[in-house]
């Protein structure tokens, strides 16, 4: 009896073995080949962006996707060459000749390449293009009221419509035949924005809505923590609390005279500041004062902290 305990205790460990070798051995995938689903090759569209979508190869961790302008033997613009987890990329061309390729990788190796030939068609029929913004960027923020919209020309377009909305729904329309547009806001708050290219017989399809924010809130001021006022340092560090959220950085600022005048104005990331990191070093035996402002993302500023003294000591 104990000897068949024994026979199946090696049996299991064996098996267990053999189990963790195969989690840990990558599938060779060297030999295999993405197989893509869309665009096909030599793929003629007056669609500017284009949906690249591929069935994920088994054992594949990543996969490298290039565009290049007009092809691989004689590149004249690399448009993409990037590492892509999924199975889906999206991109907008202007009209022209292109080639494409992809591979899949994983820690043991890749396949080749598969190329694919698209062109994007010159014709003048705007109805299956897309405008590309270019700013505001998405989720903008500012302080600013004033703001200037500007997009990539289209072929073929002879003007623009940029439509603006708030929360309630549009608030301004306009057409330019600029590829660049200045608009006030009467009011702060989150807004968005489309653009669309019209010539005489067709318009593109409008641009995927951008939104914007326009905040003239300003933060809380910072409240100093350590040291107290008229402290005794040797090389401590500042400290200091926020109670605003949306806080980029501090600017931290030292003087000798009680700010008179400004010795050092130190951005800071954090809410401590270690005096020994300033640059040129403080002297020994000297008093100094220090104040702090926060600064949000739309560029907004608080108001100074009270002045507070420390000396140093060796």
């Amino acid at each position: 009896m104990k000897k068949k305990i024994k026979y199946i205790i090696v049996i299991l460990s064996i098996g267990f073995v053999i189990s963790c070798t195969k989690d840990f051995i990558q599938k060779d995938i060297t030999k295999d080949l993405v197989n893509i689903i869309a665009p096909v090759d030599n793929f003629n569209t007056p669609n500017n962006t284009i949906t690249f979508w591929w069935d994920e190869l088994e054992g594949a961790e990543k996969y490298n996707l290039q565009i290049v302008k007009p092809n691989f033997d004689s590149i004249s613009q690399l448009l993409v060459d990037t590492m892509i987890t999924g199975d889906k990329f999206v991109y907008t061309f202007y009209p022209g000749s292109y080639q494409w390729r992809i591979k899949a990788l994983n820690g043991g190796g890749s396949t080749e390449y598969i190329t694919r030939k698209l062109i994007i068609d010159t014709t003048s029929n705007l109805q299956y293009v897309q405008v590309n913004p270019i700013a505001p960027v998405i989720n903008y923020k500012t302080n600013s009221k004033t703001i200037v919209f500007s997009w990539n020309p289209l072929p073929s377009a002879l003007s623009y419509n940029l439509i603006i909305y708030d929360a309630t729904g549009q608030i301004a329309s306009f057409n330019t035949a600029n590829v660049m547009y200045q608009y006030t806001f009467a009011n702060t708050g989150v807004f968005s924005w489309k653009i669309q290219a019209q010539n005489s017989f067709s318009y593109s399809q409008f641009s995927t809505l951008r939104f914007l924010k326009i905040d003239q809130t300003s933060p809380s001021t910072p409240n100093q923590l350590t040291p107290s006022n008229n402290s005794l340092l040797m090389q401590d560090s500042l400290k200091w609390s926020r109670s605003s959220q949306d806080v980029m950085y501090d600017s931290l600022f030292i003087s000798s005279d009680s700010f008179a005048s400004t010795i050092r104005s130190i951005y800071v990331n954090n809410t401590f500041y270690q005096i020994s990191n300033v640059s040129p070093a403080l002297s020994n035996n000297n008093f100094y004062f220090w104040r702090l402002k926060s600064i949000d993302s739309a560029g907004n500023r608080s108001s100074f902290s009270s002045i507070r003294k420390f000396k140093l000591i060796p």
